[in-house]
């Protein structure tokens, strides 16, 4: 069956919620707990039949995982000329620069403070808080656009699942 990366991903995450729904029935389910003089309760649970579902699941969220890398790393986004593999690990720098780029422009140029000696204390940035608010505006419209050709590239891109 052909489908989009991004419906590959929306598989991926619908066959780990039906892993973690069986996973939880197991923790649940596979032990009774019973008074003495008490008959257990009877529970549907069957190890075998819990661990050949978790293990097709597994194994078929890994062939969708193991199609969506290969495809990654051969599919090239346009706009900038790198592969969606590349991208996204641009895009996970651009987010860590755009964070750092928040602290920074948040100081003041200049602040003071008195130390609990009462000595004036000042503290100058070496830099200017501005600049790097407007680097940071820049950055995030860099974002968006990477964003948004990581996204248009997984709509328009098939794999074989």
């Amino acid at each position: 069956m052909k489908v989009c990366h991004s419906e590959a991903m929306k598989l991926i995450k619908e066959l780990e919620e039906k892993k973690r729904l069986a996973v939880y029935t197991e923790t649940s389910r596979s032990r009774v707990s019973y008074k003495e003089g008490e008959e257990a309760v009877p529970s549907k649970y069957d190890y075998a039949a819990t661990r050949k579902e978790i293990a097709e699941t597994d194994g078929k969220i890994r062939k969708i995982k193991s199609a969506l890398a290969v495809a990654n790393c051969k599919v090239k986004i346009e706009d900038f000329n790198i592969t969606i593999g590349e991208a996204l690990v641009l895009l996970a720098q651009l987010n860590s620069e755009y964070t750092r780029l928040d602290t920074l422009g948040r100081f003041d140029k200049l602040s003071r403070r008195i130390t609990a000696n009462g000595v004036l204390e000042y503290t100058e940035c070496l830099y200017e808080p501005e600049t790097a608010q407007k680097d940071q505006k820049a950055l995030y419209s860099e974002i968006c656009k990477l964003q948004v050709a990581i996204d248009r590239a997984n709509l328009n891109n098939f794999i074989e699942v």
